[in-house]
């Protein structure tokens, strides 16, 4: 059961009211013995004034204040996002963990040929038929053009494959989008709005990756005539030798990893009460990884530096669009929290709110 209390003031051209309604606020805020009182009048009080209305979601140890994803700016922040990223990884407290990350991939290097080899093998062992193959469901003729917009996977590994292919991904944010919708649901929408985005940003970082590396993939490695254990590198190949043989050159870091990883991160910060995200999320890296090794279209290496740009991107994105509020309620089951909110008409209110 929800309830609802909203204490609306005067115009705030009044400034009376106004000083009653902040005296009102600091009385309360203190009364409730709010450590971060900071982070509740400062954060909140700043972003409610910037919106007409916000829904407070309750999780054992916080609340999550979320606003409405504005139209389309899962777009407009795909540039900060990327430049994110870099000031991210490159910042002193994380240069460490690159150093890392980048060794880990240097050392799989030496092990990429034998382990794709196993995979295979082991592949062949259970009948798992490592074919990339999938029926076109919509299709797009633009000129001499065929566009495939939609693509079913045809077997059981090329269902694993999609799995990071950005279908998944596009469906899980299809259904949250749907469902917040119906249910006006601003956690379910902007989830939606951050899955989106960082598809949008990682596939403009990954992109810019393979065109600097130009790893050979391991299917076209195993069909030249003079194979290279564990790939060719052919660093800052010509776009249009990129363009004509793609898979020549786009092996790493695999965009598949990021993609699956980003789309991981952002379920788990926005829904951390739900403890089947993140093992049914990490079931389903392991098996994607298996699956392009099966296929051919990654080495393990590809791996790591795939999943560190995911997980990034995905708490980037994902910290956009609300606010954490520590919780005020001790009591167990039940959980409340007082708001500034805008009411509209240069009002403004309290708004309390309680579940339980």
């Amino acid at each position: 059961m929800e309830l609802i209390i909203r204490i609306a003031s005067r115009s705030l051209s009044d400034k009376r009211y106004y000083i009653l309604f902040i005296l009102i606020l600091f009385a309360v805020v203190k009364v409730n013995g709010e450590s971060k009182r900071d982070t509740l009048i400062n954060k909140a009080w700043r972003d409610t004034f910037k919106i007409r209305k916000a829904q407070v979601f309750s999780t054992q140890e916080a609340r999550m204040v979320y606003l409405h994803p504005k139209p389309f700016q899962f777009v407009k922040n795909v540039p900060s996002d990327i430049y994110q990223m870099g000031k991210t990884a490159f910042s002193k407290k994380n240069l460490p963990k690159l150093g890392i990350i980048l060794a880990g991939s240097a050392l799989l290097v030496a092990v990429d040929q034998p382990v794709t080899d196993a995979s295979q093998q082991f592949g062949r062992f259970i009948h798992l038929n490592p074919d990339r193959r999938s029926n076109t469901v919509i299709q797009f003729d633009i000129g001499s053009f065929h566009v495939n917009a939609m693509e079913v996977p045809d077997n059981l590994n090329s269902t694993f494959y999609y799995l990071g292919e950005g279908w998944g991904s596009m469906l899980i944010a299809g259904g949250l989008y749907s469902y917040g919708l119906i249910a006006n649901d601003y956690r379910a929408l902007q989830t939606t709005s951050q899955i989106a985005e960082s598809i949008f940003a990682l596939g403009i970082t990954t992109q810019f990756l393979k065109r600097i590396t130009g790893r050979q993939s391991p299917f076209r490695a195993m069909e030249s005539s003079d194979p290279v254990p564990g790939g060719d590198w052919h660093p800052f190949p010509a776009p249009s030798r990129y363009q004509k043989s793609v898979s020549n050159y786009d092996a790493f870091p695999s965009g598949h990893m990021a993609t699956a990883m980003a789309t991981l991160t952002i379920l788990a910060e926005n829904y951390p009460d739900n403890k089947y995200i993140k093992p049914v999320g990490y079931s389903l890296l392991g098996v994607l990884g298996f699956a392009m090794l099966n296929n051919g279209v990654h080495w393990i290496s590809d791996y790591p530096l795939g999943l560190a740009i995911g997980y990034t991107c995905g708490k980037i994105v994902s910290a956009r669009g609300h606010q954490i509020i520590p919780c005020l309620s001790t009591k167990k089951g039940a959980s409340s929290a007082l708001l500034p909110t805008y009411l509209g008409n240069g009002s403004v209110g309290l708004s309390y709110r309680s579940t339980f």
